[in-house]
């Protein structure tokens, strides 16, 4: 589809997950968007498979939590097996203390349709306002060139018939994935770390008698293995430790590996989207230059343990947008607008070199990489994970609640039944909240922020009961 104008305020580089979500919250502050990406058409496998409690907050702000919970399930348990085929340990991950939050859960479901919530809400808020351009997924058409100028970008994007035109825009992201053109084009380097570690990763069609909403980790001594529920009856992801230089995976040779590592009858009886890859990680150098912003894998990349990935790129995009909608709208000082501009580099970036980092650790304990760590991990989890406050960080540390950027998350208490505390603060822009006698300035993306950092639009008063 050709794009009917050539001048919009934001240009995002990549349809996944990240820059969706960046389109749908631009879409909130009335900001015109175009979207673009390299690939021919949406992929239907899944990279990512897990979404946590803190991005569903962030899709309920979007409005469009219900569309991606009815498209997935939740993970009712965790087995990990400490002794393989013969001791595991189980995790109520449903029973846990998780505190202030409407989500208390993972969610298992597809990439592609967290995907095809956040373009199905794109659609019904372009339908409401019918606008007559964006945010349209512009397929096979890429990015080659940028020119940033004082107060725009000058972008060159070759579209599906192979020519090559001029757009403008106030502001680029990239949400362009591991590969990133963007970042290559503002002369950003990513420094990746090889941990040293192959995985193989395929979805599988089983007629196996498992729980289908618990999953189990193996700590193997041939290496780690994962078997993750899908929201498909009868369907599996497993990931598992291979050898570099080992065989492929075809149902029958998965089927043996999961008898061999946990002593589990899955039977396999047939494969769908495989994968193998060896484990790197890294952070961009920058994720800021000038007008151009960098978010996603486009800014991070990293083991796949613990499911973060997706969240955190749906989160970045959910902290840089009202920061754009608020420097635009010339209520900053120029001065306050590069450092609220700034904010999102250095909170971000602080957020996914903690990310990544923690995720090498565990990523090098779970796969025997540090051998004196692993047996030892092997010798403590099942009295660990009997503690409840080890349990509990199962859930909300792992889901992301106590993820501190720029300041700490705000409480979602339930004030009234159905009703909680988020729900009384909607405002686009700062608010300040006067809750139980006590005063808040919360940002649009929930966090608590300094008293005086931020103006504020609104103001909005709490009691105990939830009245306003």
């Amino acid at each position: 589809m050709t794009h009917e104008s050539d001048e919009t305020d934001l240009l995002i580089v990549g349809a996944g997950p990240t820059g969706l979500a960046a389109a749908v919250d631009a879409l909130r502050y009335g900001t015109s968007v175009r979207i673009v990406e390299r690939r021919a058409e949406r992929a239907e496998y899944s990279k990512a498979l897990v979404v946590h409690a803190r991005t569903m907050e962030v899709f309920e702000r979007l409005g469009c939590a219900q569309a991606v919970l009815s498209a997935g399930a939740k993970f009712r348990a965790l087995h990990v097996h400490t002794i393989p085929r013969r001791k595991r340990t189980r995790v109520d991950l449903l029973d846990r203390r998780w505190g202030d939050t409407r989500y208390p859960f993972w969610l298992s479901v597809p990439q592609y349709e967290v995907e095809r919530a956040l373009e199905g809400r794109l659609a019904e808020m372009l339908a409401r306002t019918q606008s007559n351009h964006g945010p349209v997924v512009e397929w096979s058409t890429e990015l080659v060139a940028l020119d940033q100028r004082e107060s725009h970008v000058i972008a060159s994007v070759r579209g599906p018939d192979g020519v090559v035109r001029e757009h403008r825009a106030r502001w680029v992201l990239g949400c362009d994935g591991g590969r990133s053109t963007t970042r290559e084009l503002i002369g950003v380097s990513m420094k990746r770390a090889d941990l040293g570690v192959t995985f193989a990763l395929a979805d599988v069609h089983t007629d196996s008698e498992l729980a289908g909403d618990e999953g189990h980790v193996v700590m193997a001594d041939e290496g780690l293995l994962l078997i993750v529920p899908m929201p498909a009856e009868g369907v599996w992801r497993l990931i598992a430790q291979v050898d570099s230089a080992g065989p492929e995976l075809d149902a029958s040779r998965w089927n043996e590996l999961v008898t061999r590592r946990s002593g589990i009858d899955l039977r396999v009886r047939s494969m769908g989207w495989s994968s193998r890859f060896q484990l790197t990680s890294g952070v961009s150098d920058a994720l800021r230059r000038r007008r151009v912003f960098l978010l996603g894998d486009a800014a991070h990349v990293h083991s796949p343990v613990g499911g973060q990935g997706l969240n955190t790129g749906v989160q970045d995009a959910h902290n840089l947008l009202w920061k754009i909608a608020l420097a635009d709208s010339e209520k900053l000082s120029p001065t306050q607008r590069e450092a609220l501009l700034d904010s999102y580099a250095s909170e971000r970036h602080a957020v996914a070199e903690a990310m990544v980092r923690g995720t090498e650790r565990m990523t090098r304990v779970l796969t025997g990489r540090s051998r004196f760590a692993f047996g030892a991990l092997r010798r403590v989890a099942p009295f660990a994970l009997k503690i409840d406050r080890v349990m509990d960080q199962l859930g909300r540390g792992v889901g992301m609640l106590d993820l501190r950027t720029g300041g700490r998350r705000l409480a979602n208490p339930e004030l009234a039944p159905g009703v909680r505390l988020h729900d009384r603060v909607t405002a686009l822009f700062p608010t300040l909240l006067r809750w139980n006698g006590r005063s808040l300035l919360v940002r649009p993306d929930l966090v608590v922020a300094e008293p005086g950092s931020l103006p504020h639009q609104s103001e909005v008063t709490v009691t105990e009961a939830g009245s306003v």
